[in-house]
């Protein structure tokens, strides 16, 4: 397992480079048997979890109302620096659907190649959240997330909920019995499902015994790529033509360097240049704070162990798969690690 810092100077998305397809003509009979044996594995451990396993002691839950204006809305993202809030409809009392990194990367496509900044500014300053949903649909985009479960689903009910979509959060929402209003408890991504796995799961032993690539996970190739001088708005326009949340970034030779992903958009907003997305795709990536964790890698021949103890251990959103020269054949998103490992 590998970390690439050289350009040191991250998601509630879409899958992280979907528009690629699995190598090989189909998984063989010893592959699909190695899967059936893990998923079984697996999927018993999450049947014996709730969500409301998953739920911390002490916490801090952002909640937008949907009467908030989408400014409003999209500047908490950025000074809070999380990636997707639950909405809450007050006038039904109920659970409205999730605002997303994602929606604002499609506000910004569309907005940057229709429209001047302060345009956009004071067009989205006379929305209000409620009314989000037409928004996206006018702009041809995915409708707002409403995935929801129920904290006493198992973890494995959400799993496959989450799996049925190419959403990687939803928000665990109760019912007051008192009023029958919703009560908002706490958002489950597919990142904190498999850290959890990964932390307490028993028999690590079969974990260790397969690879990527006899489980056939991941998806491989042709990948969407760039280079530090690409723009960040051509990367944008990636994002959103080609339904991806991350994009490699090589240098003349072909060798991976780093990743630009939804969540780097959270950076620029926070330092105000929405409006100067030209900037070459270098210039946002030193935005980063000291901390940022890097770009992760690994090759087919890795286990599954390892990735996951790298999941456990990293708050990583998905890793690219390089060769032996460093270069980039596949990607392996959390979605890929949790299908591989539910019946």
């Amino acid at each position: 397992m590998d970390i690439l810092g050289a350009q040191r100077t991250n998601s509630g998305g879409s899958n992280s480079n979907s528009n690629n397809v699995n190598d090989g003509e189909g998984v063989n009979a010893s592959a699909i048997a190695k899967r059936r044996e893990l998923a079984q594995l697996a999927s018993f451990f999450l049947k014996q979890h709730s969500a409301y396993d998953m739920i911390p002691v002490s916490f801090r839950l952002i909640v937008l109302d949907t009467k908030l204006l989408v400014t409003k809305a999209l500047s908490t993202l950025v000074q809070n620096g999380v990636e997707s809030a639950p909405m809450y409809d007050s006038a039904l009392s109920c659970y409205a659907g999730m605002l997303t990194t994602t929606d604002l990367v499609n506000l910004v496509q569309y907005y940057y190649s229709n429209f001047s900044y302060n345009e956009a500014i004071d067009d989205l300053g006379q929305v209000q959240l409620e009314n989000y949903k037409e928004m996206l649909l006018r702009l041809k985009s995915r409708q707002t997330n409403t995935l929801c479960a129920n904290p006493l689903d198992t973890l494995y009910e959400v799993s496959r909920r989450l799996l049925a979509t190419d959403y990687s959060t939803l928000a665990l929402v109760d019912e007051d019995s008192e009023t029958g209003s919703d009560v908002i408890v706490s958002v489950l991504s597919i990142y904190r499902i498999l850290n959890f796995m990964a932390a307490n799961i028993d028999d690590k032993k079969k974990l260790k015994q397969h690879t990527l690539y006899d489980l056939h996970i991941g998806t491989y190739g042709d990948l969407i790529t760039a280079k530090m001088d690409t723009p960040v708005i051509d990367i944008i326009r990636m994002f959103v033509d080609e339904n991806i949340s991350v994009v490699p970034i090589l240098d003349d030779a072909g060798v991976v360097l780093n990743v630009f992903a939804e969540s780097d958009i959270i950076l620029l907003a926070r330092e105000g240049l929405l409006d100067e997305l030209n900037i070459p795709v270098s210039e946002a990536i030193a935005l980063r704070p000291d901390d940022y964790p890097g770009v992760h890698t690994c090759t087919q021949a890795d286990t599954l162990y390892s990735v996951l103890d790298t999941i456990r251990k990293t708050h990583v959103q998905r890793l690219i798969v390089v060769d032996d020269d460093i270069k980039p054949v596949g990607v392996v998103a959390l979605s890929d690690v949790l299908r591989a490992l539910i019946v």
